[in-house]
């Protein structure tokens, strides 16, 4: 099994209840596949069709609000990184893993999805 990734920044703002004040974050994003390498080329996954549909996720969140954006009313972590799968996973067969951070290296807070129901 090999893994393949991508990853991403955008800037958005948001409110994650009702109650907190809008603000916004530096999010980091990292998509990864799991497949079976190809004999001749080695990949699991072609970068060039990855990046143009990670590519696109990142168009439609960055300098955002994301509470603006169908389907993330409640923009918490977890609800990003589900956003985000169901946007990919139609895409391109493999998706493994969306990881969704804020924060600065050293000093961050994310979450891991896998196999969302």
């Amino acid at each position: 099994m090999l893994e393949t990734y991508c990853e991403f920044t955008f800037d958005a703002a948001h409110k994650t209840t009702p109650d907190t004040p809008l603000h916004g974050h530096s999010f980091r994003v990292r998509v990864t596949f799991a497949g079976t390498p190809q004999p001749v080329v080695g990949w699991s996954h072609d970068l060039t069709q990855v990046e143009g549909v990670v590519e696109g996720v990142r168009r439609r969140l960055d300098h955002t609000c994301l509470n603006d954006i169908e389907g993330l009313d409640t923009p918490t972590l977890e609800n990003v990184a589900r956003w985000i799968w169901l946007r990919i996973a139609p895409q391109i067969e493999g998706l493994d893993r969306v990881e969704v951070s804020r924060g600065v290296m050293g000093r961050s807070e994310g979450v891991v999805l896998r196999n969302p129901a």
